[in-house]
């Protein structure tokens, strides 16, 4: 490797490196969200989330990627298919040129209304309020197919959205893998069913840290 392809290599790692850590950051805000985020920051932390979003899409989509990987490709169609460096500049194509057909602010928009949803459905869903959930699960409909339609050409609306999520798949070579499932499980799932409920009082115990508690220790119960 040359002094000019390892230097553009290294910056080119550079920026994908910052890329991942706002994406980190991302998931770390979605966690928190679902586990220990006080109720009455969902609004803000929707907010948050669509701007870490704005912020990842445009690094992502910064031309100098696009002409990094343009000096970069001679080196990389030298090397194996099979080789770290061939996969990873072959890859980070397929997502630059991905993500480039998406604009920024839908893919902020996209973020704020899934953390908004999540945070109504997490308050509608030991209600079984479904009427609240639902004009948040049209708007999600709605956005996914407006997503769908950056990438046209397609055979099926949610092809586009299945090769994002699982690269070569779409709904043709999915649906049969799924029709196998739904032959072999429903069965299964129906036998059981069928079966008498299992004694699981034990879940629901409170048990010492280690061995016998003294008196006056705080046991801990058992969450699922």
């Amino acid at each position: 490797m040359d002094t000019v392809i390892e230097q553009k290599r290294a910056e080119l790692l550079a920026r994908w490196r910052e890329i991942g850590d706002l994406n980190s950051v991302s998931a770390l805000m979605g966690w928190d969200q679902s586990t220990y985020m006080p109720p009455a920051g969902g609004s803000a932390r929707a907010r948050q989330l669509g701007l870490i979003q704005k912020l990842y899409h445009e690094r992502a989509t910064d031309p100098a990627i696009g002409r990094l990987l343009d000096v970069l490709q001679p080196y990389a169609d030298s090397l194996s298919p099979d080789s770290e460096d061939a996969a990873m500049l072959r890859v980070g194509r397929r997502n630059y040129d991905r993500l480039t057909k998406v604009p920024v602010e839908f893919a902020a928009q996209m973020a704020e209304h899934g953390a908004e949803s999540y945070d109504v459905w997490a308050e509608a869903r030991p209600d079984n309020d479904f009427a609240r959930v639902q004009p948040y699960l049209e708007k999600s409909l709605e956005l996914s197919r407006q997503l769908a339609n950056y990438f046209p050409g397609y055979e099926h609306i949610a092809d586009p959205l299945i090769d994002i999520q699982d690269y070569g798949m779409s709904a043709a070579t999915i649906g049969p893998l799924f029709e196998a499932l739904r032959r072999e499980l429903t069965p299964l799932v129906k036998a059981i069913a069928a079966q008498p409920q299992v004694d699981d009082s034990f879940m629901r115990r409170a048990y010492p840290l280690t061995g016998s508690a003294p008196s006056g220790r705080s046991h801990h119960r058992l969450r699922l």
